[in-house]
């Protein structure tokens, strides 16, 4: 009566989903009045009969048995639990922090403060927001001790909302991060409202920079917009830039006041469909000699700008920088598409040709601070050839970044691939592996005459503008080679390292009666289900015994 009193108490608890109501109350303590009752009668037949002796003494010691095997297991359980380790089987790696939110969570040198709003009220989305915002956070503060967190409802601190002039706040959720005079807000919403781990890092790299790195964009020859949303834009990559903490400007050379402005740190010249002006090379090479960096793409081009006797900027790169970009197109026989490539770290197709690329780890060179440890993969169309030159200035360093296949080649008439879309490899055009990327820096005097002050400018330079147009900016390995290289090019290199994707996977859920439902099946269905098969053996045991 007891047990089968307890049994009904806690069915009807799961499906109240309370304690103290009278429907578990009343089956609750009528449990405990047999069970009492019980434990007398079975210690008080120990004194007077031998035969029920043994039977009493054989259930309170399953009883006691059980009671401790409950301790053994929980004590088991309490030590996993401060154990803590885990396997990610989430879609999203959502147990597990990516490299570039670790790297800077670990190179922190000032306290931030996040202080994280959420309404205290029972509301389904919120608790789901509040509750993965809590974990996330944890696991972040794992690796400083200078991330101090705090939960407040705005309803009960408007005073501490007010205070920190937030002017965006979400029902779902509000996290603003402080170090300093620098803030950051996050707003949680949508469908799904949780703590994007990009959002977080990049906000947290915001507030820990002292001062934000200006990325100037060339305009004025067709080059890819940052204010293109079009697939053939490059608005995508502007949005990333802005997001780990760089301003980003578009600017255009004056032919009749040739300069680049002083507090361009990084000036990215992004597929120009024409040539570079002689006037628009001058400013340049200014911009070098005081140390400028710049972040080059160029796609096979059909023609020259018609009019000039000869091309600037190729050579201009050549001759400042030691890198040559290729008047061809790398294509292959091997696949369907003959002018896309896939980089991979896979080594395999190299084995028999990596006598003179020990240093790269498949399609990236594995030593180089921007693909040092990548381990993505990167997806570009119509590339060109890039690679250092053969003559190389003192002072002046030059390395491969990536690099094709063995199957691809050099197609040198790239004027009949865009006409006729094939072609075949011909005698003296170049077997793979080539290469397509490489980044340069080059030591140059700055400063007064004499000083002996210098600077080392920085080129990172590719044979493919398309990978960082907006078509291509959602492969991760095609962001990641993009903001690794600026921010090398902006000595900010504690930001190189592979980024949270943000992927999503949406979360079940469920409502009142589908949730008391999942208890009840989870716990005492499964222990229900196994006492029933216990008695069934019982009974039928010993009806034909």
């Amino acid at each position: 009566m007891a047990l089968a009193a307890l049994a009904v108490a806690l069915n009807l608890m799961v499906g109240a989903r309370e304690v103290f109501s009278l429907w578990v109350v009343v089956p609750l303590g009528l449990s405990a009045l047999f069970g009492i009752l019980w434990a007398v009668l079975a210690l008080g037949g120990l004194a007077g009969q031998a035969r029920f002796e043994g039977r009493a003494a054989g259930i309170l010691n399953a009883v006691f048995s059980s009671v401790i095997f409950l301790g053994i297991c929980m004590v088991i359980f309490a030590m996993a639990k401060a154990w803590d380790v885990s396997w990610d089987l989430t879609q999203e790696g959502r147990r597990d922090l990516s490299p570039q939110t670790v790297q800077v969570l670990r190179g922190m040198t000032k306290e931030v403060k996040v202080t994280c709003f959420f309404l205290n009220v029972e509301e389904e989305l919120v608790l789901i927001a509040r509750d993965k915002t809590q974990r996330f956070l944890e696991q972040c503060q794992r690796y400083t001790d200078l991330l101090k967190v705090e939960f407040l409802d705005p309803q009960v601190d408007r005073a501490r909302l007010e205070a920190l002039d937030v002017t965006h706040k979400s029902v779902q959720g509000t996290v603003v991060l402080n170090a300093g005079a620098r803030q950051r807000v996050i707003t949680l919403s949508g469908g799904s409202p949780r703590m994007e781990e990009r959002d977080f890092t990049n906000a947290l790299v915001n507030v820990l920079r002292d001062a934000e790195p200006k990325v100037c964009f060339l305009t004025g020859h067709h080059e890819r917009d940052i204010l293109d949303e079009e697939d053939s834009g490059a608005s995508m990559l502007k949005n990333l830039l802005e997001g780990e903490g760089y301003k980003t400007e578009r600017i255009g050379i004056k032919i009749s006041a040739p300069e680049i402005p002083a507090d361009c740190d990084v000036l990215v010249i992004h597929n120009p469909t024409g040539d570079l002006h002689p006037q628009e090379i001058r400013a340049l090479d200014a911009f070098v000699d005081r140390g400028g960096r710049l972040f080059v793409t160029l796609d096979p081009w059909k023609t020259v700008r018609q009019g000039r006797s000869s091309e600037q900027l190729r050579p201009w790169l050549e001759r400042r920088f030691g890198v040559v970009v290729g008047s061809d197109m790398l294509l292959t026989n091997q696949q369907t598409n003959p002018w896309q490539l896939e980089l991979t770290t896979d080594k395999q197709p190299f084995e028999k040709t990596d006598e003179g690329f020990m240093k790269f780890r498949g399609c990236f060179n594995a030593e180089h601070p921007i693909t040092r440890g990548f381990d993505q993969s990167m997806l570009l169309e119509a590339c060109r050839t890039v690679q250092a030159a053969e003559k190389l200035y003192e002072g002046m360093s030059v390395d491969a970044l990536l690099r094709s296949t063995p199957d691809f080649w050099a197609e040198t008439d790239v004027a009949k691939v865009f006409e006729t879309r094939q072609a075949q490899k011909d005698a003296g055009e170049r077997q793979g592996p080539l290469t397509l990327a490489a980044a340069s820096a080059v030591a140059v005097k700055t400063g007064v005459a004499g000083s002996g002050n210098s600077r080392e400018a920085r080129l990172v330079a590719v044979g493919d503008s398309e990978f960082a147009s907006n078509y291509r900016m959602n492969v991760p390995g095609n962001f990641n080679f993009v903001l690794n290289s600026i921010a090398w090019l902006s000595e900010h290199e504690e930001l190189i390292a592979i980024r949270p994707t943000g992927k999503e996977d949406p979360p079940l859920v469920l409502s009142d009666r589908q949730q008391r439902a999942v208890v009840w099946v989870s716990t005492l269905f499964t222990a229900q289900l196994v006492v029933a098969a216990g008695l069934a053996v019982f009974w039928l045991r010993r009806k034909h015994q």
